[in-house]
């Protein structure tokens, strides 16, 4: 049986494997003085330890990154694959609609060093209807960074998703329209 977790424990999860340039990123695109903002500040301010985490806590902390590396933790495969199983569609559904082919997804599946780029995870983010921490999660557990205070396609795509905005053709509009290459159709 599958342990649950709850939504603050997730946040406190992914907050901790941020770095702080990734945090303070994230910080400014929210607005220090919003409310989203404020809030984030104040949970970070509380997330218990693993920021100034002490001797053993710390060793904890590298035992599950050592685990993560060593394949007995969940990766970015594992994790995509529980977001296409939450989303009820088949992986031929995500891999189509992300414009991928059917040996790269295999390739991830196979072999935990296989990569994909960032717009193909940007793109099956958005079809899988991801929310925001989701997005970031996944992007992290791709190996980049989701730079929306840096990054124009990643400041359109978390703003559409914070948005709940997921219809492909339209995050494509948007992109173009502040002159940037679209994701699933051609320019």
């Amino acid at each position: 049986m599958e342990k649950t977790i709850t939504d603050r424990q997730l946040l406190t999860e992914v907050l901790t494997r941020l770095g702080d340039r990734q945090i303070s990123a994230l910080v400014e695109d929210l607005g220090r003085e919003s409310p989203a903002g404020r809030k984030l500040l104040k949970i970070l301010e509380e997330i218990p330890g693993e920021r100034e985490a002490g001797a053993q806590e710390l060793k904890e902390m590298l035992k599950r990154e050592l685990e993560l590396s060593q394949g007995s933790g969940k990766g970015f495969f594992e994790a995509l694959i529980g977001f296409v199983d939450r989303a009820q569609k088949k992986d031929s559904e995500v891999y189509n609609a992300a414009g991928m082919n059917r040996s790269l997804w295999y390739r991830l599946r196979d072999h935990r060093t296989a990569r994909t780029s960032k717009q193909n995870v940007l793109k099956m983010a958005l079809i899988l209807k991801l929310d925001y921490w989701e997005l970031y999660y996944l992007v992290n557990l791709a190996g980049y960074s989701l730079l929306p205070s840096e990054d124009s396609t990643d400041k359109i795509v978390a703003f559409c998703v914070r948005h709940g905005l997921y219809d492909t053709a339209r995050v494509d509009e948007l992109l173009v329209e502040a002159g940037e290459e679209p994701l699933f159709s051609e320019s």
